[in-house]
C-alpha cells in the first residue's frame, strides 16, 4: 500500500439476490485514494457508483445484498474483515458520507441541530449543550444564515440547498479523513450547485480531507477532481488523471460520455450526441465486454471475452479495460 494512500479498494464485488437471478452490481472494482485527493467516480445510472461506496462503509442491506469478495483497506485496516462495532466507530468519525437526497436522509421529526449534534456526541463524547454549540458553529461555517435560530428548525423548514448544507455539516462535524459525496447536487439549481461544490472544495482544502465524488456530471468532475474512475456495468473501465481523461479518453464509453456534453464552442444546429442502446442487464452477464453492443469500434473478440485491465503508462496511473488497448499492448 502506498504511504500516501489513505483508502485502497481491491477486487470489490457486491451482489444482490432477486427473483430473476443474481445481480452483480459491483464486479471486481479496485481503486486507491490518496491523502487530500479528490477522486471522481462517473457513469450512467445503474453503473454501480453508489453501491461501490455503500459497500466501502458496509451499508449494504443484507439480505438481499452481500459483499461477495474483495478488501477495503482504510489506513491499512481491512474494513470488510473488521467487526461491526469497529466499522460503526469509523463511520462518521473517520469516513463520512453525504447521501443523494437530503430530505429522505434527514429525520423529519428531529431538529437539524439535534441530528448534527448526535454524531458529535457519539464520536467526541461531548455533552448535549456542548454538542449543540458545535452543531451551531458548523451551521455557521457551512453558510446557513441566522444559525442560532435555524438550529431549532426541522428539515421541512429548509430549502433544498440548505438541507444539503445541513448534510454537509453532519458529514464534516467530526473532521473525517475521507468524505464520500454521493451526487451532492442532484435536483439543485446551478447557482446552489456551484455554492455546494465550492463549499465541499474549500472544506476539503481546509481540513485536508480526501474526497470521493460520485456524479454523472463530467462538468463537475472537470472542476473538482484530481483523478477519475469511469464505471460501466459494475466495473471500472477507465481510470486516469482528470486532465488526461478529458484530453485523450481511452475507452469508447468515456469518449461517448464526453461527446454527450453540450459545448459552447460548437456552432450551428447540431444534434447532441447520445450513446446508442441501453446499459446491459446485470443478471447473468456474458463473459464479454459489456459495452460491446453499444460500441462503434466493436471487434469480434469483444463479443467473446472480457478485456483485461491494461496500464497505459509506466506508473499505472492510467488504466483501461478495452481490447483496443489490450491488443496494442500485446503487439508491442
Amino acid at each position: 500500500m502506498n504511504e500516501d494512500s489513505i483508502l485502497r479498494v481491491e477486487g470489490l464485488s457486491t451482489q444482490f439476490s432477486t427473483d430473476h437471478g443474481l445481480v452483480k452490481a459491483v464486479d471486481g472494482v479496485s481503486f486507491e485514494l490518496r491523502r487530500g485527493e479528490t477522486l471522481g467516480i462517473v457513469g450512467e445510472s445503474g453503473s454501480g457508483k453508489s453501491v461501490t461506496n455503500l459497500s466501502v462503509l458496509r451499508l449494504i442491506q443484507s439480505p438481499p445484498g452481500i459483499i461477495a469478495s474483495g478488501s477495503v483497506l482504510f489506513q491499512g485496516k481491512d474494513l470488510l474483515a473488521a467487526s461491526e462495532e469497529e466499522v460503526r466507530v469509523l463511520r462518521g468519525r473517520n469516513i463520512s458520507m453525504i447521501f443523494q437526497d437530503p430530505l429522505t436522509s434527514l429525520n423529519p421529526v428531529l431538529k437539524v441541530s439535534t441530528q448534527i449534534a448526535e454524531a458529535i456526541q457519539l464520536h467526541h463524547g461531548l455533552g448535549r449543550k456542548e454538542a449543540k454549540a458545535k452543531a451551531v458553529a458548523m451551521m455557521k461555517l457551512i453558510g446557513i444564515p441566522d444559525a442560532e435560530r435555524r438550529a431549532d428548525d426541522y428539515p421541512h423548514q429548509f430549502s433544498g440547498g440548505m438541507r444539503q448544507r445541513v448534510m454537509i455539516a453532519m458529514a464534516l462535524s467530526c473532521d473525517p479523513d475521507v468524505l464520500i459525496a454521493d451526487e451532492p447536487t442532484t435536483a439543485l439549481d446551478v447557482t446552489i450547485q456551484a455554492q455546494i461544490l465550492e463549499l465541499i472544495k474549500s472544506m476539503s482544502a481546509r481540513n485536508k480531507t480526501s474526497v470521493i465524488l460520485i456524479t454523472h456530471d463530467l462538468g463537475v468532475v472537470a472542476g473538482m477532481c484530481d483523478t477519475v474512475c469511469v464505471m460501466y456495468a459494475g466495473r471500472i473501465v477507465e481510470r486516469a488523471p482528470v486532465d488526461d481523461l478529458f484530453e485523450k479518453p481511452a475507452h469508447p464509453y468515456t469518449q461517448g460520455l464526453l461527446d454527450s456534453i453540450p459545448r459552447a464552442d460548437r456552432s450551428g444546429p447540431e444534434r447532441l450526441y447520445s450513446i446508442p442502446g441501453s446499459p446491459p442487464n446485470l443478471i447473468d452477464m456474458p463473459d464479454a465486454c459489456p459495452f460491446a453492443p453499444r460500441c462503434a469500434r466493436v471487434m469480434d473478440i469483444c463479443t467473446k471475452a472480457a478485456p483485461p485491465e491494461t496500464a497505459l503508462d509506466e506508473e499505472g496511473k492510467r488504466t483501461v479495460r478495452c481490447w483496443l488497448h489490450s491488443m496494442e499492448s500485446t503487439n508491442e
